[in-house]
């Protein structure tokens, strides 16, 4: 009797033994999520960064905004897309001025909805990335540097099909840019210079900041 409960004592003071695998938890990866305020041309391009960043245990998740071009729908699918992630999130928002000039005050419209984009996009912790006038003169800065003002979309392609001469809108040309990135980032930087230097803006984010862009923020932190 007294021999059965010494060894009942001895198993039960046994430690369960549990798996280094299993009782080991996974840290969740960095995520960076992109939304973007067109259907194809931004999701395309950055689409190819994906998989890139895995090697970097980072996941990289683009979206696109519902409702186009909207400032409000940007930010209220950044928040959607940011909830319930675990772990760090940086969420950037893509977008470019896109002014009608059609419209009467239409510069000083899009300023005001810019300011409030801003506010909202700080109040949420998130990125800009804004382009003036549009997201392709991201891609026109892969091949050269300009300061001079481009009004619209028309007019940053009419320079960009000198080097890309068959482009179209919502086209991947990212094979064709990604071994001149490093171009593209030190134009995008000169043209910073230019601006905070040499012009004393104030405030990049003003329709009057034409051209310019700081993609190339985003896309320094996806290299």
């Amino acid at each position: 009797m007294e021999l059965f409960l010494l060894l009942e004592v001895a198993q039960m003071s046994k430690k369960p033994y549990i798996s280094p695998r299993k009782s080991k938890q996974k840290t969740p990866r960095p995520v960076v999520i992109i939304v973007c305020d067109a259907k194809k041309t931004e999701p395309i391009y950055f689409s190819h960064f994906k998989n890139k960043k895995r090697d970097k245990l980072i996941d990289v998740k683009v979206v696109k905004s519902a409702a186009g071009k909207s400032y409000d729908a940007i930010i209220k699918k950044a928040i959607e897309s940011a909830k319930g992630v675990e772990g760090k999130c940086t969420v950037w928002c893509v977008s470019d001025t896109d002014v009608n000039h059609n419209i009467p005050n239409a510069m000083d419209a899009k300023n005001k909805q810019l300011k409030k984009y801003v506010e909202d996009a700080k109040k949420h912790g998130f990125e800009i990335a804004l382009s003036n006038p549009c997201f392709e003169f991201w891609f026109l800065l892969h091949f050269t540097y300009t300061a001079a003002n481009l009004k619209d979309y028309n007019a940053v392609v009419n320079e960009l099909v000198a080097y890309l001469p068959d482009y179209q809108k919502n086209s991947d040309v990212y094979d064709k840019l990604s071994n001149r990135q490093t171009t593209a980032i030190d134009n995008a930087k000169k043209l910073r210079r230019h601006y905070e230097e040499e012009q004393k803006t104030p405030n990049l984010w003003d329709v009057s900041v034409n051209p310019y862009t700081d993609v190339y923020r985003l896309v320094e932190s996806l290299t």
